[in-house]
């Protein structure tokens, strides 16, 4: 009986084809497009899927300064050993630092060099938290010794071809040897942690000295039970009152479940860049559900196009004895069949769409979502459903007419089956009208921030990373080249550029301000306003420290530089703050020179915060360029010979 149905369903489709084509195609895109964003939820809901996953934490702090809250994923390097030396429930615990808090790695391996960006330093309790597979190398003992380093299956391949690489050596940053001691099988796209070379911390000067004030330090832990979490938070606090003191902390900590960091983190700062949104993802189901009603809605609004062609045939066949459960199952047969084409369609154009969805996105959809069991097990769910909700109108209502109503020549359809159809023409349309104001909206949102004035100008500056160059005379030569190159028009020695690798002090109005407000600190070295055409309110910008730069005790003196915000927080115009010396973590004499006026140095969604532009005595890891507009590839190409005849 119900291969007839589909028999007859096929012979029906095959003879209407220009209605058979209009439908199949429209369930196909709009399937297509439902069936992309679902996969992107099944991998958004399936990353950190590492065994024990429910018993692994992270500690993550709550900093708490006046008029600033924020939430860091890092903790001071402390807090590992202090925890799992006192709360026996901790199993396993492991501090990661992203190379130098965030920036590049240089790796060199004999003449050939490598521009790293995921090498955590970490301790040896990491390899067992997030079950590193190796391939070479013991596990047990791979991280437990300085100077050494373990490398993902990529890396070691990319590095050494087929030779095992054990025992082998690189160099980090033309300055530290370290010994491979182990190669580990590539972790999981749907990893939070996102290592590719993972250096013992015990190399680190941090892992000797123990400080409970820089919070820079990812901290894993593994529990013996998912539940002993409440034991470790409820030592938390004591620890922090023990060790730092109930005044002068400004954080507080706690642990967030490996299985919440994904989706939950989005306001978190963290050094992966895999950060999900909760919020995004229910919004994206919404869409993926609307989007399968509006498909389903259109099948019917074709199939009511034909209702007087159908309601004939349904009345020729009553009248031969027809029963209205042949007729629902031939009806419904007649949907199985359009919307598993239109399923099988959808399908082909989703996987062709992956790349275009990950351009368009900004997000890694991995193939390998395509296997997730979720995914197979939804799709006949979703024929289903589709049949059912699709083949309603065909199936129920034409199947219900009487052979008289269904023959009788200019009869419309009954009155209830009318105001159904209209119900759904205008469903549809309220639901297109919505998700046109929607895509308005984003367009809108999109061009804002495309045109949205920064107080400084990114365009043709060049970060070149200083992190290779070994000795001053490097950086001298280096300098030059870049100095002498005809696109050059101004250069700034930086410590960091906006929005990245900025340190972080309080900024205090005077004594009694207890807690400050945040500020980030930039050390420079250069012309920064010209380099960045930032606007200078008053004073000037600081100049390179001078040996005579110094107290008649011998202490440094210092400069600084604040933008509009941070000297609104103190209280003064900008002509009133040169000369000033502010509470500011950065030494007892250190000088306002100028202010600059503010600039979007983070994310739109965060309002300006306090910066600071200074000459303490910060790294310097970039060299800031500003460069003539032109062949940009050309233009990048012979900034890179420059680097190369230095590096």
């Amino acid at each position: 009986m119900i291969k007839n149905y589909f028999k007859t369903a096929w012979r029906n489709l095959w003879n209407s084809k220009l209605f058979s084509a209009l439908n199949i195609v429209g369930l196909a895109v709009g399937l297509s497009i439902a069936l992309l964003l679902s996969l992107f939820i099944i991998q958004e809901r399936s990353y950190d899927a590492f065994p024990n996953q429910e018993k692994i934490f992270r500690y993550i702090a709550h900093i708490n300064y006046e008029g600033s809250n924020m939430v860091w994923a890092g903790v001071p390097n402390a807090i590992s050993p202090t925890v799992q030396r006192n709360v026996p429930e901790v199993t396993l615990s492991a501090r990661t630092l992203l190379k130098g808090f965030g920036e590049n790695a240089n790796v060199t391996i004999g003449r050939d060099a490598y521009i790293e960006r995921r090498l955590y330093w970490a301790d040896p309790d990491i390899v067992d938290i997030f079950n590193l597979q190796f391939i070479h190398g013991s596990r047990k003992t791979a991280l437990n010794e300085p100077n050494t380093i373990v490398l993902s299956e990529t890396k070691a391949k990319q590095y050494f071809g087929d030779e095992n690489p054990i025992n082998k050596t690189v160099e980090l940053d033309r300055n530290t040897a370290l010994k491979v001691t182990g190669v580990y099988s590539d972790l999981s796209a749907t990893s939070t942690f996102d290592a590719e070379l993972i250096a013992s911390f015990n190399t680190l000067d941090f892992a000797k000295n123990i400080t409970w004030d820089n919070a820079s330090f990812e901290t894993w832990v593994m529990l013996k039970n998912a539940d002993d979490c409440r034991k470790v938070e409820a030592y938390l606090p004591k620890m922090i009152k023990e060790h730092v003191g109930a005044e002068g902390t400004y954080y507080t900590l706690s642990l967030q479940p490996l299985a919440d960091v994904h989706l939950n983190s989005a306001e978190i700062k963290s050094y992966s860049d895999r950060k999900g949104d909760a919020a995004q993802l229910r919004q994206l189901t919404y869409l993926v559900i609307a989007l399968l009603l509006m498909a389903a809605i259109n099948y019917m609004n074709l199939a009511t196009a034909r209702a007087q062609q159908r309601s004939k045939e349904v009345g020729v066949a009553k009248a031969l004895g027809a029963s209205r459960k042949g007729l629902l199952g031939k009806f419904y047969g007649e949907t199985a069949v359009l919307t598993f084409i239109a399923i099988s369609f959808g399908l082909a154009l989703a996987i062709l769409g992956i790349p275009i969805f990950n351009t368009l996105s900004g997000k890694m959809l991995v193939y390998d979502t395509l296997f997730h069991p979720v995914f197979w097990i939804g799709l006949p769910i979703l024929w289903l459903l589709l049949t059912l909700i699709s083949g309603l109108y065909p199936a129920i209502i034409l199947s219900s007419y009487t052979p008289l109503e269904a023959l009788q020549k200019g009869k419309t359809v009954r009155t209830g089956s009318a105001l159904f159809r209209r119900a759904l023409v205008v469903l549809q349309f309220t639901a297109s009208i919505v998700l046109i104001v929607g895509v308005v909206i984003m367009y809108r949102q999109m061009d804002f921030m495309s045109h949205r004035k920064l107080g400084y100008n990114p365009e043709n500056v060049i970060a070149i990373g200083l992190g290779a160059l070994k000795n001053e005379q490097e950086l001298d030569a280096l300098r030059n080249h870049i100095g002498s190159l005809a696109p050059t028009q101004n250069m700034v020695l930086s410590q960091a550029f906006p929005g990245k690798g900025e340190s972080s002090h309080p900024l205090r109005k005077n004594e009694l301000d207890k807690q400050g407000a945040m500020f980030y600190a930039n050390r420079v070295d250069g012309d920064v306003e010209k380099v960045l055409q930032l606007k200078l309110l008053a004073g000037r910008m600081v100049k390179e420290r001078l040996v005579s730069d110094t107290t008649k005790n011998g202490g440094w003196i210092f400069e600084m530089v604040l933008n509009k915000q941070a000297v609104d927080y103190l209280g003064l115009t900008p002509e009133e703050a040169i000369g000033k010396k502010p509470l500011a973590g950065l030494g007892d004499n250190t000088y306002v020179v100028g202010v600059v006026d503010n600039f979007n140095y983070a994310s739109l969604h965060s309002p300006i915060g306090a910066y600071a532009f200074t000459n303490t005595p910060q790294p310097l890891r970039y060299l800031l360029v500003r460069f003539t507009t032109g062949d940009l590839r050309s233009t990048l190409s012979q900034y890179e010979e420059a680097f190369k005849k230095v590096v």
